[in-house]
């Protein structure tokens, strides 16, 4: 498998950054209500228990470095934002954060027993060298455990959200080129990835979420204030444009109704894991 990269890594970087250091507290309140749900199951696949040192990379607003935490592991989370980190460690004060690159980690080689990554691989301008830095940085025996968004599950948020501005609205927005988001986005993707970038012992399972919405206006508020690239193409559309996609959101949702008078909306996950031989 060829993993895709940035064809302009540097104004990628420079997006990503800008756009994660603006939107970390939003995403911590929307999206995270759904990210925090695959926790366990990411430190379940990396063997995370009690006296693990375990680094956690992408940390966002620090819940998988809380969570391994709570099982008694020792815990150092990574991220490249400042704004990311300050919200890090307001959600878990006890924690020890660093700023960093995730394709240049700044740890020595074999440091810890296992790494996560939750949902951070997507949002880096060479995905490959970010998997390549966790493989190196953990020791010899240990795992490595990534969760990215799955786009094989039919009606899935974010591909219900790409079809609505495809429909509606613009694609050609002039955003700097990131790799396709949803290049790890099945199991065998992810299986290849991993295999790819030298991991051993490698597994790849789905694992169904439910992003509980409000309306379709629910939907594209929490990518106004928890995403990035989304985020964007929602920006570079006009009035009329908008009033569309929403409207086109209403329809694609309108079969997944609850019984509390919102809408369940299939958001499910891949979450993969390796072993460094």
């Amino acid at each position: 498998m060829a993993i895709e990269k940035s064809e302009d890594p540097d104004a990628f970087r420079d997006f990503e950054h800008a756009g994660w250091s603006n939107s970390i507290a939003g995403y911590n309140d929307s999206l995270g209500a759904v990210t925090r749900r695959t926790v366990d199951v990411l430190l379940d696949a990396a063997h995370v228990e009690a006296g693990v040192r375990l680094l956690d990379v992408c940390t966002g607003p620090g819940m998988l470095a809380a969570g391994a935490s709570a099982r008694g592991a020792d815990v150092v989370g990574l991220d490249f934002s400042e704004q990311v980190i300050a919200v890090a460690r307001a959600n878990a004060p006890a924690l020890t954060f660093e700023c960093g690159d995730a394709q240049a980690l700044p740890f020595d080689d074999d440091s810890f027993d296992a790494v996560v990554c939750g949902y951070g691989v997507m949002h880096v301008p060479e995905p490959d060298a970010a998997l390549r830095e966790m493989r190196r940085v953990v020791r010899p025996g240990g795992r490595v455990a990534i969760s990215v968004w799955d786009s094989s599950t039919p009606d899935n948020g974010f591909g219900l959200i790409y079809a609505a501005i495809g429909a509606c609205g613009r694609v050609d927005v002039p955003l700097p080129h990131g790799p396709d988001f949803f290049q790890f986005g099945s199991e065998a993707k992810m299986r290849a990835a991993l295999n790819e970038t030298g991991f051993s012992e490698v597994d790849a399972k789905l694992f169904a979420l439910t992003w509980h919405v409000a309306s379709a206006d629910g939907i594209l508020d929490d990518i106004r204030r928890g995403a990035v690239r989304a985020r964007a193409l929602l920006e570079a559309q006009e009035a009329d444009a908008l009033r569309k996609i929403c409207a086109h959101l209403d329809a694609s949702i309108a079969g997944m109704a609850n019984d509390a008078g919102g809408f369940d909306v299939p958001l499910p996950a891949i979450i993969g894991s390796g072993v460094k031989a």
